[in-house]
């Protein structure tokens, strides 16, 4: 039997690769490049109503840092985004660091449809949290969600992410240490290394 045979037999996704390696293709490379820091903004149109945290509820445009990871998918014909790191610059001339992952638990969904999530939910004032996630619209584009309590999540921004190195030093985000204005760090989260 040939090998195009059996990666036939074995299903669509095993001839998709098979067919790769053969003539020389390899594995999906994402566009944008990982590990490096990269320049981005963040246009946020707010929420009505609102969560509470200014931050989020007002519209707004900041000039951030990214930094991507990344993971073959099993199949080896697509990539999916496994870390994604976030510095903003506050009004206030400090800096907010997000770190978000692919949720532990959930339904498998394609790498565009999987929600990014920080680690712990936010505390907020008045005592109730929030959690904080992104989901990938598209190549260098992500959409910010927020979700209050055990609420549904909900938009309140776009990422939009440049292929252009930011200068400087390699991002390692601290959301325990930068804390995005309004939220307050709930149980410890881990640090990006």
């Amino acid at each position: 039997m040939s090998i195009l045979a059996s990666a036939r037999q074995a299903g669509p996704s095993a001839l998709i690769s098979t067919v790769s390696r053969s003539v020389g293709l390899g594995p999906v490379q994402p566009w944008l490049p990982a590990g490096q820091t990269l320049r981005a903004r963040v246009f946020r149109h707010g929420l009505e109503p609102g969560t509470g945290v200014e931050w989020v509820d007002e519209a707004g445009v900041v000039d951030a840092q990214v930094r991507l990871s990344y993971a073959a998918t099993l199949t080896g014909n697509a990539v999916a985004v496994t870390s994604l790191a976030l510095r903003l610059d506050n009004p206030d001339g400090t800096v907010g660091d997000l770190l978000l992952r692919p949720a532990a638990r959930g339904p498998r969904r394609t790498p565009r449809e999987r929600m990014l999530t920080a680690a712990t939910p936010y505390i907020v004032a008045g005592g109730w949290l929030l959690s904080l996630g992104a989901r990938q619209c598209g190549a260098e584009t992500f959409e910010l969600c927020c979700a209050a309590g055990t609420g549904e999540w909900r938009s309140f921004a776009d990422l939009r992410i440049s292929p252009r190195p930011h200068g400087g030093r390699t991002l390692h985000a601290d959301p325990q240490a930068n804390v995005l204005p309004g939220l307050e760090a709930g149980i410890p989260a881990p640090r990006a290394g």
